[in-house]
Protein backbone atom coordinates (compact mmCIF):
# COMPACT_ATOMS: atom_id res chain seq x y z
CA UNK A 1 0.00 0.00 0.00
CA UNK A 2 0.98 3.64 -0.73
CA UNK A 3 -0.08 6.49 1.23
CA UNK A 4 0.42 10.19 0.93
CA UNK A 5 1.58 12.13 4.33
CA UNK A 6 2.08 15.73 4.67
CA UNK A 7 4.33 17.35 6.44
CA UNK A 8 3.18 20.22 8.45
CA UNK A 9 5.20 22.99 10.00
CA UNK A 10 4.63 26.79 11.06
CA UNK A 11 5.31 29.40 8.16
CA UNK A 12 7.12 31.67 10.91
CA UNK A 13 7.74 34.55 8.99
CA UNK A 14 7.80 37.92 9.66
CA UNK A 15 4.50 39.89 8.27
CA UNK A 16 3.81 43.52 8.56
CA UNK A 17 0.20 44.89 7.38
CA UNK A 18 -1.20 47.99 5.44
CA UNK A 19 -1.15 49.60 9.03
CA UNK A 20 2.69 48.94 10.25
CA UNK A 21 2.00 46.63 12.34
CA UNK A 22 4.69 43.76 12.76
CA UNK A 23 4.37 39.70 13.61
CA UNK A 24 5.06 36.80 13.53
CA UNK A 25 2.88 34.68 10.87
CA UNK A 26 3.25 30.88 12.81
CA UNK A 27 -0.04 29.49 11.22
CA UNK A 28 1.32 25.88 9.88
CA UNK A 29 1.63 24.95 6.63
CA UNK A 30 2.03 22.11 4.40
CA UNK A 31 5.74 22.06 3.97
CA UNK A 32 6.16 19.07 1.57
CA UNK A 33 4.37 15.71 0.91
CA UNK A 34 5.53 12.45 1.13
CA UNK A 35 4.72 8.64 0.00
CA UNK A 36 4.91 5.87 2.26
CA UNK A 37 4.74 2.38 0.83
CA UNK A 38 4.33 -0.15 3.82
CA UNK A 39 1.35 -2.33 4.89
CA UNK A 40 -1.27 -0.57 6.32
CA UNK A 41 -0.51 -1.43 9.99
CA UNK A 42 3.43 -0.58 9.14
CA UNK A 43 2.30 2.91 7.96
CA UNK A 44 -0.04 3.54 11.06
CA UNK A 45 2.66 2.84 13.24
CA UNK A 46 5.34 5.04 11.96
CA UNK A 47 3.08 7.56 11.06
CA UNK A 48 2.38 7.58 15.22
CA UNK A 49 6.15 7.23 15.76
CA UNK A 50 7.02 10.07 13.50
CA UNK A 51 4.16 12.73 15.10
CA UNK A 52 5.12 11.77 18.40
CA UNK A 53 8.93 12.86 17.46
CA UNK A 54 7.78 16.20 16.63
CA UNK A 55 4.93 16.65 19.88
CA UNK A 56 6.80 19.26 21.12
CA UNK A 57 7.26 21.07 17.88
CA UNK A 58 4.40 24.10 17.83
CA UNK A 59 2.67 23.43 15.23
CA UNK A 60 4.67 21.00 13.75
CA UNK A 61 2.45 17.49 12.56
CA UNK A 62 2.33 14.63 9.94
CA UNK A 63 -1.29 14.37 8.32
CA UNK A 64 -2.90 11.70 6.13
CA UNK A 65 -3.50 13.54 2.52
CA UNK A 66 -6.75 10.81 2.82
CA UNK A 67 -9.16 11.50 5.11
CA UNK A 68 -10.31 8.11 5.33
CA UNK A 69 -7.25 6.40 5.57
CA UNK A 70 -7.06 9.14 8.78
CA UNK A 71 -9.85 7.58 10.15
CA UNK A 72 -8.73 4.14 9.46
CA UNK A 73 -5.73 5.37 11.89
CA UNK A 74 -7.95 6.44 14.42
CA UNK A 75 -10.33 3.27 14.55
CA UNK A 76 -7.03 1.65 14.61
CA UNK A 77 -5.69 3.33 17.47
CA UNK A 78 -8.61 3.25 19.60
CA UNK A 79 -8.72 -0.68 19.16
CA UNK A 80 -5.12 -0.51 20.82
CA UNK A 81 -4.79 -1.44 24.13
CA UNK A 82 -4.47 1.47 26.98
CA UNK A 83 -1.48 0.13 27.82
CA UNK A 84 -0.62 -0.63 24.68
CA UNK A 85 -1.73 3.19 23.38
CA UNK A 86 0.78 4.50 26.53
CA UNK A 87 3.51 2.36 25.37
CA UNK A 88 3.49 4.05 22.11
CA UNK A 89 3.19 7.62 23.29
CA UNK A 90 6.13 7.54 26.07
CA UNK A 91 8.30 4.54 24.55
CA UNK A 92 10.71 4.25 27.37
CA UNK A 93 10.26 7.32 29.38
CA UNK A 94 9.75 8.22 32.93
CA UNK A 95 6.36 9.15 33.83
CA UNK A 96 5.55 10.69 37.47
Amino acid sequence: MIVKIEYWSPRNESVVTKDGFRYRDTNSVCKEVRSWEDSKLEIFRKFDKQNNRLRYCNGSCYKFEDKAIFNEYLEWYESLDKSVQFGMYYGNGTVD
